[in-house]
């Protein structure tokens, strides 16, 4: 079973590759690898900012704060679930994939204000990355793809007025 194929940006040229992975697939211990290494990064990523605070406390030391430290991950850690945000958060140089996810998250945010909703509001209401993984799946929405194709063709027009 395979995903749509997925358009990605080489040096200003644009190519499809295939996506062979959906879920329920069974992986390849490279694979496994390399799930685990992204999950780990995730984790770090994620109480990065607690653990630098407490470290900025007075007297902490790594030393001294290792064992609340482990606590924190393993909890963490223990609770831990990929979502689409969590797996969508890199950096994006994909032309593309970086224009359709603007739009994504305008859309969001024109949707949440026509609601009268604050972004604090809804991730209270729907959790911690609620609008990452809305932006995530309204990115891939092919009405979506085809307004980023349609924006990165204006822009190119653009760039080439001479001023």
């Amino acid at each position: 079973m395979s995903n749509d194929p997925k358009t990605i940006t080489i040096q200003g040229v644009m190519a499809t590759v295939s996506q062979p992975y959906a879920e329920g697939h069974a992986i390849t211990e490279a694979e496994a690898k390399a799930l685990n290494q992204v999950r780990a990064e995730n984790i770090a990523n994620n109480k990065r900012r607690e653990i630098k605070e407490m470290l900025e406390a007075e007297g902490a030391t790594p030393e001294s704060v290792a064992k609340a430290v482990q606590k924190i991950v393993s909890a963490y850690d223990a609770e831990y679930v990929f979502t689409l945000a969590s797996v969508s958060t890199r950096k994006t140089v994909d032309p593309l994939e970086k224009m359709a996810r603007k739009i994504a998250r305008d859309a969001i945010s024109a949707k949440l204000k026509e609601l009268g909703k604050t972004q604090k509001e809804y991730l209270a209401e729907h959790g911690d990355d609620a609008i990452n993984t809305k932006i995530a799946e309204l990115a891939e929405h092919p009405q979506v793809i085809e307004a980023a194709k349609a924006a990165l063709k204006e822009s190119e027009k653009l760039a080439g007025i001479n001023l």
